[in-house]
């Protein structure tokens, strides 16, 4: 079963994406509908796009690519991969077939673009926390020594190194069209400074799919409680922030599963809602709030402070600060790792996380299944999905002494890991995310379809103005309802930081 689906769903994602190319809108377009002048909004309730539509598998051909056939002679590609401790996937490591899925789609789409394009396609990886994963990457830009033709490095390097003047710009590299379904168009929209793009996702990494928030249920406890099919929640438009409270609400706040007399906080016990802390930037980017967004002139804006943060804000604290719905559990010192496991023992309807869990729960005894971010409510045009800060990363090409020749022929081997990844790498991350438990469940599936179309990506995260992060999951953390304060204290900061980025990447972007 789970290879035909994933024939199909190579099929459905490749068609998905190309209407998308013309639906993308931009980060102002996630609020709701009173806004104007936003773009067009892909249809989030569209039918699901898992089912068989009877197109054939596109061939693995060059000219599917849109390039002639080319040959590069033996050349050694090195690709820069940062790697963050319980945070980004690294790509490309794989040395043989093993069975499992992702490893050995790794393993065919390099093999196949080396013996393809006469290469030898040589990963490096670099150990480092999430903020310097750039720093390699600047020693070989400012000695010349052209070390790294590609690079994978996490948000918050890629946001250093593109202030630091370390990327180059993607559209100016020969046979790198980013208009092809396999990259991301909504992080090329979100991600567009004037008319530069200097760093990128898509189908070439799973680190943009695993990064992204959602929501899992355990389908046992909402039968056992008589609760609605959450999939036509979703598919009505129903599934809001209100929507959401009234079903957590409908389990009981006293389930001291230990019997220990202790229900705050505790790993051991059952709550509707297992939470992480940083659901916060989520649950924020879902209402259509933007940490910063980056304006047509290349400006970078602050956008954060702004009403409907604080409605959204007040409508989630007012069930996510109740002890007997909610657990906290890092409150209690312990590790991201609990939510996981009180929800796959079975003590919690929901699980409000990212799908890097997906994996961990397939082992659960109950059934399972995957959402989206809620809506703030009805009237809000489309879903918004967006991608968590610290286990993202993207691919940048760095600043190096090359001819255009030389670039070209960048491009041309990574336009060709990232179609090849679209047939291997991205069947393969479905199948192993909806296997066992979830497999069954092709609405699921469609959900996750929904997730990728309606994701989003927010700049303010990534370099951390005003330190808005922490005052976000702070908040959380101390039950503290007086968010306004605490966004307005840092303002001018952020606002002077912004400008500063602003400025520097002007002084390079055309």
């Amino acid at each position: 079963m789970m290879k035909a689906l994933s024939e199909k769903r190579a099929v459905s994602l490749l068609l998905a994406a190309i209407l998308l190319l013309g639906a993308v809108l931009s980060c102002a377009g996630c609020a709701g509908s009173s806004q104007e002048g936003s773009d067009p909004q892909p249809d989030a309730t569209a039918s699901d796009p898992s089912a068989d539509i009877g197109a054939a598998e596109p061939e693995e051909t060059a000219l599917e690519l849109g390039l002639d056939e080319k040959t590069f002679g033996g050349y050694t590609f090195h690709i820069y991969q940062h790697y963050v401790s319980n945070g980004c996937h690294l790509d490309f490591m794989a040395e043989e077939v093993t069975g499992e899925p992702i490893n050995d789609a790794d393993y065919e789409r390099r093999t196949y673009t080396e013996d393809f394009c006469d290469v030898e396609i040589v990963p490096i990886r670099v150990d480092t926390d999430a903020w310097n994963g750039h720093k390699q990457i600047e020693i070989a830009v400012q000695a010349g020594t052209n070390d790294y033709d590609l690079a994978g490095v996490s948000s918050y390097s890629a946001a250093n190194a593109l202030v630091s003047g370390l990327l180059t710009d993607l559209n100016t590299v020969g046979n790198l069209d980013l208009d092809k379904p396999w990259w991301d168009a909504y992080c090329k929209k979100e991600c567009t400074f004037r008319d530069s793009v200097y760093f990128m996702t898509g189908d070439l990494s799973i680190n943009d799919n695993r990064a992204t928030y959602c929501i899992y249920f355990n389908k046992n406890l909402a039968e056992q409680y008589q609760l609605p099919n959450f999939y036509d929640e979703v598919k009505n438009k129903t599934w809001t922030i209100d929507r959401f409270r009234s079903f957590a609400e409908a389990i009981p706040t006293d389930l001291d599963t230990d019997q220990d007399g202790n229900h705050v906080n505790d790993t051991d016990d059952t709550y509707a809602i297992w939470i992480w802390d940083d659901i916060m930037m989520g649950i924020v980017n879902a209402s259509g709030v933007k940490c910063a967004t980056i304006e047509p002139d290349g400006n970078m804006v602050l956008t954060l402070n702004c009403e409907q943060l604080y409605n959204t804000f007040d409508k989630f604290a007012e069930y996510a600060f109740d002890k007997g719905i909610t657990c906290q559990y890092q409150r209690s010192g312990y590790d991201q790792e609990y939510g996981q496991i009180g929800f796959r023992e079975g003590r919690g309807l929901f699980l409000m996380s990212y799908l890097y869990d997906a994996t961990a729960l397939r082992d659960m005894d109950d059934d399972f299944g995957i959402l989206p971010m809620m809506l703030y409510d009805e009237a809000q045009e489309r879903y918004c999905n967006s991608v968590a800060s610290y286990p993202s990363s993207f691919y940048v090409i760095p600043i190096c002494s090359f001819s255009e020749d030389e670039y070209a022929r960048t491009g041309y081997i990574t336009q060709m890991l990232a179609y090849k990844s679209l047939l291997t790498m991205t069947p393969a991350y479905y199948e192993q995310t909806l296997q066992n438990k979830v497999s069954r469940d092709e609405e699921s599936a469609a959900m996750l379809d929904l997730i990728f179309a309606t994701r989003s990506y927010d700049f303010g995260w990534y370099f951390e103005v005003g330190s808005y992060t922490g005052t976000m999951m702070d908040a959380l953390r101390s039950y503290n309802k007086n968010l306004a304060s605490s966004i307005k204290a840092s303002e001018k900061l952020a606002g002077k930081l912004l400008e500063k980025c602003s400025q520097k990447i002007r002084s390079f972007a055309p």
